[in-house]
């Protein structure tokens, strides 16, 4: 019976250590996977911060672009604007004497 006890004992030893060696190797399994998991969040992060960061150039320079583009058409607007009233000052001179009139009448209501 003696040894069928040292048996039994040997054997919740045994079992113990393999039982401490499995969860030693899963805990360090987990690790892995936690530290591969956060380089693959810390990974996104960087690219996410580079791809806005390069919307925000692209789009900086479109509106660049946009607004010589805007600003040229503005000019040659006001350039024909500019001979018009040269070649004939009397429709601007009566619209601008009609917005005056207009503007005078609805400042002065009470």
């Amino acid at each position: 019976m003696a040894t069928a006890a040292k048996r039994a004992i040997k054997r919740a030893e045994d079992t113990g250590e393999d039982l401490a060696d499995s969860l030693s190797q899963q805990i360090a399994a987990l690790r892995k996977e936690i530290a591969s998991i956060a380089d693959a969040v810390s990974d996104y992060s960087g690219h996410t911060f580079d791809d806005v960061q390069h919307n925000a150039v692209a789009l900086a320079k479109e509106v660049r672009h946009q607004g010589a583009v805007v600003a040229r058409q503005v000019s040659r607007q006001a350039n024909v604007a500019g001979k018009a009233v040269q070649e004939n000052p009397v429709p601007v001179i009566v619209t601008l004497a009609t917005i005056a009139l207009l503007s005078a009448l609805f400042f002065t209501r009470d």
